[in-house]
């Protein structure tokens, strides 16, 4: 990835923050990645205008949201660099009145919210409000808060006619990985997305997993895969990965110089610049170490290998990881469909690694990018009104449209192009084709087995 064009970016909160001369490309990654101040707008819950797809005649039906955490503190504390000298501000304390009221509400509704174990059934306990004055590593930030904030608002905007005060209890379900970054953005999301006053009459349960790919079933019981490790070993072997990880070599050795440590002793390249990311989304200095700083140029040398590394550390897993959720997804479509008991809206809160696979498996992933904090990934399911249920299957009446981000990438799925309707809406008997290559709605489970057979 080569870059020439320069942009000098100075912070206008702070006299003591360097300026930085980056190229504009570089900088619009970072500015994309960092995600703040957020300002959620897409698609969601409006279809084309296109006569076809009038919205009178379909009908939203349910809504499954697959998030990353907000923006955090640096993921991994790299001995010998200087973070602890700066301040990624994980308190409640602020300035701003208005934003001193949502962290006050939120305050309020925090002891309504209850953590399960998801798997033994336990409650669990973690504080969803910040606590202590410094940050601890992978901490969610006052930043992460506020983007979750207001992408909950986004979503209840966008699907107003589906959500309502009574929806709670029997038609809403929430799953966190066991990271409190992940947890607290999860109920900052569904503070945004309700009312105080329901959250408090109502209480709501976040269940929490410990896979963070969330490959348990309804019930909690896990999707095992013992061939996973071995594939995952046996993809990175290949020629063009080693190789790729060759070119890595001379940003390594320069990381490994600037802190004064051993080439083996550093984390990975997605750590490393992590380190360097974090350092801009909250406008400070780059790392430094006791053999100097990081410089311009590694920027962009980092965003490059850790995207790449992202991506391709997931490329050869992204089904085997990914098909149990989408099995849930899609039964959950079917449940719906056959008019059983079934939530309206779903949510999954996880990271980066949740998110980078899912979208991989789907076709759908921009491998030159980095999924910002409080990313999101939607599968809408839409009801076709116009449809005679007498005369077709109950399935043949519903569709699912997937967004990222709030842009709508149905047409980009390695799947459905086929049976696209109107470059929207793919049917949900064609993602149950593909879950269990062609062998129906008993096969998604058997095709699944036969990924880890192989």
């Amino acid at each position: 990835m080569l870059f020439v064009w320069i942009w000098v970016w100075k912070s206008s909160r702070s006299e003591n923050v360097a300026s930085y001369i980056i190229s504009k490309p570089v900088q619009q990654l970072i500015t994309k990645y960092c995600n703040y101040p957020m300002h959620a707008v897409g698609l969601e819950g409006s279809l084309s205008m296109d006569e076809q797809l009038n919205q009178k005649l379909f009908h939203l039906e349910m809504i499954q949201v697959v998030i990353r955490h907000g923006d955090r503190s640096p993921a991994m504390s790299i001995p010998n660099i200087d973070t602890k000298k700066y301040d990624f501000g994980c308190t409640f304390e602020t300035r701003n009145p208005q934003h001193r009221q949502l962290f006050e509400d939120f305050r309020q509704v925090s002891s309504s919210f209850q953590l399960r174990d998801f798997v033994k059934g336990g409650k669990l306990s973690s504080s969803l409000v910040p606590s202590g004055k410094r940050c601890e590593t992978g901490q969610l930030s006052q930043k992460g808060f506020l983007q979750n904030f207001e992408l909950g608002r986004h979503m209840r905007v966008a699907y107003m006619d589906l959500i309502d005060d009574e929806m709670i209890s029997r038609s809403l379900r929430v799953r966190s990985t066991g990271k409190s970054r992940c947890i607290q953005s999860a109920a900052a999301f569904l503070f945004g997305l309700l009312t105080k006053d329901t959250i408090i009459g109502e209480g709501l349960t976040i269940n929490v997993s410990s896979d963070i790919w969330f490959r348990e079933d309804d019930r909690g019981i896990l999707y095992k895969c013992p061939t996973l490790m071995d594939r995952w070993v046996k993809y990175k072997q290949r020629k063009d990965y080693v190789a790729h990880a060759v070119k890595m070599e001379p940003f390594m050795q320069k990381y490994a110089q600037i802190l004064r440590t051993s080439r083996s002793a550093l984390p990975s390249v997605v750590f490393l610049t992590d380190a360097i990311l974090t350092r801009y989304c909250h406008n400070h200095p780059l790392p430094c170490g006791p053999g100097g700083c990081v410089s311009q140029e590694m920027v962009a040398e980092g965003i490059d290998f850790a995207s790449w590394a992202l991506a391709e550390n997931y490329t050869g897993i992204a089904d085997m990881v990914t098909h149990p959720m989408l099995i849930h997804m899609a039964r959950r479509m079917i449940e719906k469909a056959q008019q059983k008991s079934s939530p309206k809206f779903v949510l999954y809160s996880g990271h980066d690694s949740t998110l980078t696979p899912l979208m991989l498996n789907l076709g759908v992933h921009s491998r030159e990018e980095w999924s910002p904090y409080a990313s999101r990934v939607i599968f809408e399911l839409w009801r076709d009104q116009r449809t005679d249920n007498t005369k077709a299957r109950y399935l043949e009446r519903y569709y699912f449209r997937v967004l990222v981000n709030g842009k709508v990438v149905t047409s980009k799925m390695k799947f459905c192009s086929d049976a696209l309707l109107k470059g929207e809406l793919c049917p949900v008997t064609e993602l149950i084709s593909w879950l269990s290559s062609g062998t129906g709605i008993a096969g998604m489970v058997g095709r699944y087995n036969s990924l880890c057979s192989q």
